[in-house]
């Protein structure tokens, strides 16, 4: 499959050095600093090979649970990781590019919240009308949803 070939191999993913570069970067920008835990869980996300969870995360990162959440979060907001919501208050998510240009789209199954990537992106214009308007720091994501062959397939055959 593409996606997992390209989040472990992708040329345009972020590699240790820039991530810990744009961590201190934006920290020292927050006033704040590289703690021992947001290391721990920096590390623990480069090492994933595909979308993760905070769940995934907890047993290499040596921090507990509302830690890697807060820590998840902020690594969003200084662009270190994107967010995958996958259905109700659950969300994954995976390392970003080092350019911020190249980003995966996905379908996301309502039932079984099996993910696939989707080969798309065609808000180019939109994004180019917006920057001449003076809007900046752009960014979007766009989900598919619905559900996958499988469940499909097993839906149908209940209401049989």
């Amino acid at each position: 499959m593409h996606y997992i070939r390209c989040m472990s191999n992708c040329r345009h993913r972020l590699n240790e050095k820039d991530a810990f570069l744009r961590l201190e970067n934006g920290l020292r920008g927050q006033g704040a600093r590289i703690t021992a835990p947001r290391r721990s869980i920096l590390k623990a996300a480069l090492e994933q090979k595909s979308p993760f969870s905070a769940d995934t995360l907890k047993p290499h990162a040596k921090s507990d649970l509302a830690t890697i959440y807060r820590t998840l979060t902020l690594f969003e907001e200084l662009g270190l990781l994107n967010r995958i919501d996958v259905g109700g208050d659950s969300a994954i998510y995976e390392i970003a590019a080092k350019d911020q240009d190249h980003h995966h789209h996905y379908f996301v199954c309502r039932q079984c919240h099996f993910r696939e990537p989707m080969e798309i992106c065609s808000f180019t214009a939109e994004e180019l009308s917006l920057k001449k308007r003076g809007f900046s720091e752009l960014r979007h994501r766009v989900e598919f949803s619905g559900l996958c062959p499988k469940c499909t397939t097993s839906t149908s055959k209940a209401a049989k």
